[in-house]
């Protein structure tokens, strides 16, 4: 029997706890967690990963192409009679990812995930993950390295 599974289903019950679980994707190792607005991320798990973001920008990771549309293309419903007006819509950011992993201007780098552990991931939380480089750490000669 595969280890895959069971993998799978731990990161699942930590993800949905509101915790950051670590991965290797492209030969590092990442931090990832749920990116939605709604996730229910544990304080200090919030806490750590809104300081890395503040030192260097996330990743949205998506599944596929048409994840990413919904996050950028969708409206509220409320605003349908807006729109049937012909007023415009601001949009303020990718919709439905919490504002912690958005820059100032409401942008993020965003990657359609090839790795089979995490397309798994995305596609039974339903949700994007939002990685995080690992954290420069001094090396003995003084300089930045990567953990």
């Amino acid at each position: 029997m595969s280890d895959f599974e069971p993998l799978i289903e731990n990161y699942l019950a930590d993800l949905r706890s509101g915790k950051a679980v670590e991965v290797s994707w492209g030969g590092q190792s990442w931090l990832v967690a749920d990116a939605s607005i709604q996730a229910p991320l544990q304080p200090e798990v919030l806490e750590n990963l809104s300081r890395r973001a503040r030192l260097r920008p996330p990743v949205l990771l998506m599944a596929d192409e048409r994840q990413f549309l919904e996050l950028v293309s969708a409206y509220d419903l409320d605003d349908t009679a807006r729109l049937e007006r012909g007023d415009c819509l601001p949009m303020s950011g990718l919709l439905g990812i919490r504002e912690d992993w958005l820059s100032a201007d409401y942008s993020a780098p965003c990657s359609m995930v090839q790795d089979r552990l995490l397309f798994t991931l995305i596609k039974r939380l339903r949700q994007p993950l939002v990685a995080f480089k690992p954290e420069p750490v001094p090396d003995q000669q003084g300089t930045d390295a990567y953990a």
